[in-house]
């Protein structure tokens, strides 16, 4: 009876484990919520948030107000809203490759 029984736990824990071990693809999402990225996001290759507020400053001349990830035209980057002249806000779009684009 008892190789019975212990077959029986043996049969149950193995149908069980694979609802106690995550997927690949729901460790990536806690992975990237705990890097303070949203759920589904893939960061752009090549360049950072920092980066791209960087070159946008540099760019023109202006105040940074914030940066935001976003995907557009199926291209993954950054929207980068600086102040320009003290006056106007302009919105840029930096893609994963550091290549910017005025968002107006």
């Amino acid at each position: 009876m008892t190789s019975r029984a212990g077959l029986r736990w043996l049969l149950i824990c193995m149908l069980a484990l694979p609802l106690a071990v995550p997927s690949a693809e729901a460790a990536r999402g806690l992975m990237a919520r705990q890097a303070g990225e949203p759920q589904g996001f893939v960061r752009p290759i090549g360049i950072s948030m920092e980066q791209a507020a960087s070159m946008v400053q540099r760019q023109t001349g202006g105040q940074v107000l914030s940066t935001t990830r976003v995907e557009r035209g199926g291209r993954e980057g950054y929207e980068v809203r600086v102040l320009v002249d003290g006056k106007r806000v302009r919105k840029m779009f930096v893609d994963g490759q550091g290549n910017i684009r005025g968002a107006d």
